[in-house]
């Protein structure tokens, strides 16, 4: 069994959208004791098949794009059957999917080139989970990932998981529309935006401090330790 860890944004400063990109900088750490639990089985079948207790990511998961990709690497030229548990919400900016993605890939490879590859395809986060350190400072579109001398420990009891669904893409359209790369004090510069979105995730604004592009929110108490 592969543990698959959810990761948290202990701050997130984002720039002006540049090349249809946006650069950020940011402290990431690993939530250790929160993960989402992969199973892969190499299949008698000609296609890959997953299976999973959310039923909408069977269908539509970045792992189906990471077994092509090193298909086409030739890594590997077997079908797999992966059963994912997942714990870690959709839609909380923990980076569950970004993890899942990663996780599988170096079950199969530790080929730098060809996991840069898979992180260029999926997301900002991938190249963090791509490192495996515990605490990181990522700059840039996040291919810059330097670990920290001193770790931040996060655990489960330190989140409020609000059960709303962010859509990130969205979250970064709403952050160009209201021009919120102007608010540079802000802790977590998409947290206005994504509260503009959903305002459903105002109330939990007093009691902490939104992760990514939400909607987990990390409690102020366990900030400040």
């Amino acid at each position: 069994m592969i543990k698959s860890y959810a990761k948290v944004n202990i701050n997130l400063k984002v720039k002006r959208k540049y090349n249809e990109f946006h650069k950020i900088h940011s402290l990431f750490t690993i939530v250790e004791d929160f993960y989402d639990e992969i199973e892969i089985e190499e299949s008698t079948e000609y296609k890959d098949t997953l299976f999973c207790n959310v039923k909408e990511l069977e269908k539509e998961n970045f792992i189906f794009k990471v077994l092509k990709i090193l298909r086409e690497e030739n890594i590997i030229n077997s079908f797999y059957k992966i059963r994912v548990q997942k714990n870690i919400p959709i839609g909380s900016g923990l980076g569950g999917g970004s993890s899942n993605a990663i996780a599988v890939a170096k079950h199969f490879t530790n080929n730098k080139k060809i996991l840069k590859k898979i992180a260029e395809k999926i997301g900002m986060d991938c190249y963090f989970f791509i490192k495996g350190y515990k605490t990181a400072i990522v700059k840039g579109y996040g291919e810059k990932v330097k670990k920290t001398k001193k770790e931040v420990k996060i655990k489960f009891k330190d989140l409020i998981i609000t059960g709303v669904n962010c859509n990130t893409k969205e979250v970064y359209e709403k952050f160009d529309e209201i021009e919120a790369w102007k608010n540079k004090y802000e802790s977590n510069m998409l947290e206005i935006p994504a509260l503009k979105l959903y305002p459903e995730l105002i109330e939990y604004r007093e009691m902490g401090q939104m992760s990514g592009s939400g909607s987990t929110f990390i409690k102020k108490t366990s900030l400040s330790k």
